[in-house]
């Protein structure tokens, strides 16, 4: 064995002897050691016999990544020490701890761009905001001082790739496939990142490019009135416009004239002032700003989702990026970025879109870091300054970071790993109750399942109040366990089950060897309690972690529900 398992001694080397035709099974007992790939090299030697064979394992952690933030000012010549000690409540192995100092106070994009890296779920909106920093990644800091790995490039030309292939005929992106594309704001927040791909260089063919401007070009031709949900999607789609030289000049300007108070959302005011800029009318566009400006300072956060996708953090964050590429006033830049700082401190969770967007805000002010002056372990970095170290970096050594520069600054230490105490069950706005069950409908002891057990995972969802969401729920799998039935949505098919049947169905699911996803679209017009089931299989005997299951808004993920946290054991078939 080599990696994170270990084996008893006497079970690495077994004498098997069997007689004509007989057959026989062997058990090697593994307990994991750590976090990782573990490799096992297995080999069967006898008369006139020899052959091996080569198996790989990866444990994974059965707790959830948390995150932790902290801001620390520090005066001139002051100095902070980090060291392994920050990561004492993390599994060995998944720790890494991030530190910023920027001219965006407070934001921290070693630890946004690895929150990014890490999301495990794969929607339109998410895949573009994970590549879409990684265009600018190198201005920012180089990928080693990031910790993220190399390879960035294939990377942003996969995302490419798959975003491909969720488009429909009509040019339209969807946010899980081609079958849902008629979100007209994500569709352009997809064709601006391949706007932007272009431009570093990235190959995005030109037919599947050109059907996507032209439906951002009828959009814009086709809405004479500004209805509800429209100025967004709208605003959005003539800044993409303009960014590939469309002529839309003629309607920005009618927009701005006649149509900006419709216009309710200060990042969708920032487009329109962005794309004149782009098209040359700068008075028009100073005039945009302004109103933008007037719009994010009177922001307030709204406690659901907005069909946008944003928050104030996001729409702060991209005013910001977009008030520095349109050359904006300093004052309203200044603004921006205290509404941002503010906005940031405010909550504790961020998501992707926010977290995309401080990115791209923290690229746009990367000029204005040269008072930065800051050392670590003595070696001088001038400019903005970030950096993560993993939790082997920071093995039986500390790194100090000193202020060398003659004005205060803060710095921004996020903590990140699995934590050996898992989270307790609970909530807001959301309960997920997890339960298991035979296939005759009876209740079932996750304690006492034998190897070969066909049984019925079940998850009800309760919404403690109607809201508009984009929700998505996981069902880690323990290991021990592979999924059996993947179309088993409710328990039409198991009748004893027949409780579980909803009416509330998935937008999307997924069936992994490690967990269970689906992902839900909620209007918000009634509360729902809402159910559903798959069909799993026991297939190799052990105690295992049980990890909780959760539900959460991707948008709002201060709103969640998580299960409790338990074990799971599997005993041998006789």
């Amino acid at each position: 064995a080599h990696g994170p398992v270990s084996i008893a001694a006497d079970a690495l080397h077994k004498t098997i002897k069997l007689a004509a035709g007989q057959k026989t099974s062997l058990a090697v007992p593994l307990t994991a050691a750590g976090i990782g790939r573990a490799d096992l090299n297995v080999k069967l030697t006898g008369p006139n016999l020899e052959v091996a064979q080569d198996l790989a394992i990866k444990i994974e952690p059965g707790t959830s990544e948390l995150y932790r933030r902290m801001l620390k000012p520090l005066a001139p010549g002051e100095s902070i020490t980090l060291s392994s000690d920050l990561l004492a409540e993390f599994l060995p192995g998944t720790g890494r701890v991030s530190a910023a100092i920027s001219p965006l106070t407070g934001i921290n994009v070693a630890a946004l761009l690895q929150s990014l890296d890490r999301y495990p779920f794969g929607c339109s909106e998410q895949l573009v905001s994970r590549a879409l920093p990684l265009l600018y990644v190198n201005k920012l800091a180089n990928l080693e001082s990031l910790a993220i790995d190399t390879g960035v490039s294939d990377r942003v030309q996969k995302t490419i790739d798959r975003l491909l292939a969720r488009q429909d005929s009509n040019g339209t992106f969807g946010l899980w496939g081609a079958n849902d594309a008629d979100d007209m704001w994500l569709h352009a927040y997809v064709t601006d990142f391949l706007t932007r791909a272009r431009e570093q260089n990235y190959s995005v063919p030109q037919k599947a490019f050109d059907m996507a401007l032209e439906r951002l070009r009828n959009y814009v031709a086709n809405t004479s009135q500004i209805e509800a949900g429209q100025a967004a999607p709208l605003a959005y789609a003539t800044y993409v416009l303009a960014r590939n030289g469309r002529p839309v000049m003629s309607d920005l300007r009618y927009l701005a004239d006649t149509q900006l108070a419709s216009f309710d959302s200060p990042l969708s005011r920032a487009q329109l002032g962005a794309a004149l800029a782009l098209l040359g009318d700068r008075p028009r566009s100073a005039k945009v700003f302004a109103a933008a400006d007037q719009s994010l300072a009177a922001a307030k956060d709204s406690l659901f989702s907005r069909v946008d996708y944003g928050s104030r953090l996001r729409d702060g964050a991209g005013v910001l990026a977009l008030a520095i590429e349109a050359g904006a006033s300093s004052g309203e830049i200044e603004r921006a970025i205290h509404v941002v700082e503010n906005a940031r401190d405010a909550i504790g969770i961020t998501n992707t879109q926010e977290n995309a967007w401080m990115v791209l805000a923290a690229e746009a002010l990367a000029d204005k870091a040269a008072a930065i002056d800051i050392s670590d372990d003595d070696i001088e970095r001038k400019g903005t300054y970030y950096r993560t170290w993993t939790a082997a970096a920071l093995e039986g050594k500390t790194v100090k970071i000193t202020n060398q520069s003659s004005a205060p600054t803060q710095i921004a230490i996020t903590t990140m790993g699995n934590p050996y105490v898992p989270e307790p069950a609970g909530g807001k706005g959301y309960q997920i109750e997890r339960g298991y069950y035979t296939l005759a409908g009876d209740r079932l002891d996750p304690t006492k399942i034998k190897q070969n057990d066909r049984f019925v995972v079940t998850l009800k969802v309760t919404e403690t109040q109607a809201a508009y969401a984009r929700l998505i729920l996981t069902d880690p799998l323990p290991a021990g366990l592979e999924i059996d039935n993947p179309d088993l949505f409710d328990g039409g098919s198991v009748a004893a089950l027949s409780w579980i049947k909803s009416d509330i169905q998935p937008a999307h699911t997924e069936y992994h060897d490690d967990r269970f996803v689906a992902a839900f679209n909620r209007d918000g017009k009634n509360k729902a309690t809402f159910s559903l089931a798959y069909i799993v299989r026991a297939v190799t005997p052990g105690h295992y972690i049980l990890p909780a299951a959760t539900i959460e808004d991707m948008y709002r993920p201060q709103r969640y529900g998580r299960s409790g946290f338990g074990t799971l054991d599997v005993t041998t078939a006789k």
